[in-house]
């Protein structure tokens, strides 16, 4: 065999066996469990997209945030887990990233990765009221076996329930969310704080 024939040869079956694991790192992911319609996050460069659709409308694609003192890689998320929805009003969950995309280190092979949690109004008009970074391998931001917690607890507020966010570490206080019916999150309140 010719050594430029066996270098293409070598090229072909690269490409061959990197385009599935690179395909199946990019691949829509369904949130389960959705009551309202039906949730896909999708992954185009740096940006995630929510699409929803409605079980009474036309699919809605929601641009999501990932706030991070680092810059997040190209990734697409490997884990979506619902945990709260108000039917046809909101929808709060999570959604998981490994830490280093390619690369090798500290947290380069982790399962651990970064998780987020988000709450998406979905109402006339969907969009996202908070995102919020919940446990992360690279800052070392490790949360309770519980947290994300959901309390479903009306006040004289408005509120209909609380985010609540609890850490192993001292170096995270436990914050809570306040979520009003529409979706919108206010107030959030760290623990200690009168």
């Amino acid at each position: 065999m010719k050594p430029y024939c066996f270098v293409l040869h070598i090229l072909f079956a690269g490409i061959a066996f990197a385009s599935p694991v690179a395909f199946s790192q990019n691949r829509p992911l369904t949130i389960p469990h959705i009551r309202s319609g039906h949730a896909v996050l999708h992954q185009h460069g740096r940006l995630t997209i929510l699409e929803f659709t409605p079980t009474n409308g036309q699919l809605q694609q929601i641009p999501l945030s990932h706030p991070s003192d680092y810059r997040q890689g190209t990734n697409a998320p490997f884990a979506a887990r619902l945990i709260a929805e108000s039917p046809h009003h909101f929808l709060i969950f999570t959604d998981s990233f490994v830490s280093n995309p390619n690369e090798q280190g500290m947290c380069g092979a982790s399962d651990t990765g970064e998780r987020f949690i988000h709450v998406v109004a979905i109402g006339d008009f969907p969009h996202e009221t908070l995102s919020v970074l919940v446990e992360s391998c690279l800052l070392n931001i490790e949360p309770t076996a519980e947290s994300p917690e959901w309390h479903l607890k009306k006040d004289s507020a408005g509120d209909v329930g609380q985010i609540i966010l609890s850490f192993e570490t001292d170096t995270q206080p436990t914050t809570v969310y306040y979520v009003e019916l529409d979706g919108s999150v206010s107030r959030p309140k760290v623990k200690g704080d009168q």
